[in-house]
């Protein structure tokens, strides 16, 4: 019995998927009706075909409440869109074509029941979001890790001119002390010589 509840409420929950692709004329709007029940979700996308590149506005895609009310709105040659139904009732999702001439419409419309949890469903929003931050911190990550192999070669410059440094001031010292034995021996040979020529010792 449980099993059957069970597998029946599997069935219930697994999306029911319909793609629908047509030509529009320009200036014109198509919409498909799709009963939604409350709670479930109504997600898909679109694609304008043969659209002007330069043009990312060709296509406007509206999802309406049964009470004719807007619920998802976007101006784009094509997309995601994903809501759950507050309540139940035909949902009408229509697009329309923003262009002079005709074009190819496709929509691809998915629905799920018994959507418990509507906040963890994700939308191609978030997905961008999360892929912008993921790349703007790795390329932080690789900033703060050329900034270390710079400190540390800066470090061993530092310290092998350091090492220089100390080995040079040993020589300067070496030669200064051996400056000052040679004046110092210098000035003890002048005074003993002064001192015989005075005839003092």
């Amino acid at each position: 019995m449980h099993r059957a509840a069970a597998m029946l409420r599997l069935v219930l929950c697994l999306p029911l998927a319909h793609s629908l692709s047509f030509h529009l004329e320009g200036n014109a709007e198509r919409c498909i009706g799709e009963a939604v029940p409350a709670k479930s979700l109504l997600a898909g996308d679109w694609l304008c075909s043969h659209h002007n590149g330069s043009d990312s506005h060709s296509a406007t895609l509206t999802i309406r409440s049964p009470f004719d009310a807007i619920v998802f709105e976007k101006h784009d040659a094509s997309g995601h869109f994903a809501i759950t139904a507050a309540v139940n009732g035909v949902h009408r999702v229509c697009i329309f074509n923003n262009a002079t001439s005709p074009r190819r419409m496709t929509i691809n419309i998915k629905t799920a029941l018994e959507v418990s949890d509507h906040s963890t469903v994700a939308k191609k929003e978030h997905v961008d979001a999360i892929e912008a931050e993921l790349d703007r911190m790795r390329k932080m990550a690789v900033h703060v890790y050329e900034e270390m192999l710079y400190m540390r070669t800066r470090s061993e410059t530092m310290q092998a001119t350091s090492e220089s440094m100390r080995g040079r001031l040993l020589w300067v010292e070496l030669v200064m002390m051996c400056i000052v034995m040679i004046m110092g021996l210098w000035q003890i040979q002048y005074l003993k010589r002064y001192f015989q020529v005075k005839k003092l010792i």
